[in-house]
């Protein structure tokens, strides 16, 4: 069974895919559709996609045991100063993660209580 330290390496996966994705999105795609090798709005599709991300992320945390979730709230909140930091990430994402965390929680607490 995953432990607290595969959710420590999920959390900290999560904040990495999205500064690589943000790098992407903002440095390689514009200078691709600046040379017209891409076309204009292509990737308008990113922060609806990344949005349902996160609530299927939020979702599959019903069933990950208390230790995988402590490590994966934990990886967000260690790597998301460090990116942020790097201007990698934006308040956005900030704020997007920190929901993505606290909703994880709200829902295993609910699930618990519940005795789902």
């Amino acid at each position: 069974m995953p432990n607290s330290g595969h959710g420590l390496e999920r959390g900290v996966g999560i904040i990495v895919e999205t500064a690589v994705v943000a790098i992407i999105i903002g440095e390689v795609v514009p200078l691709l559709v600046e040379q017209g090798l891409l076309p204009r709005g292509l990737f308008w599709w990113v922060i609806p996609v990344s949005i349902v991300s996160v609530v299927m992320t939020i979702d599959a945390s019903r069933y990950w045991s208390w230790g995988y979730l402590g490590g994966v709230v934990i990886g967000i909140f260690i790597a998301l100063p460090i990116f942020l930091e790097a201007g990698l990430l934006s308040a956005l994402d900030l704020v997007i993660y920190s929901a993505l965390a606290l909703g994880t929680i709200a829902l295993r607490v609910k699930i618990h209580s519940s005795g789902f």
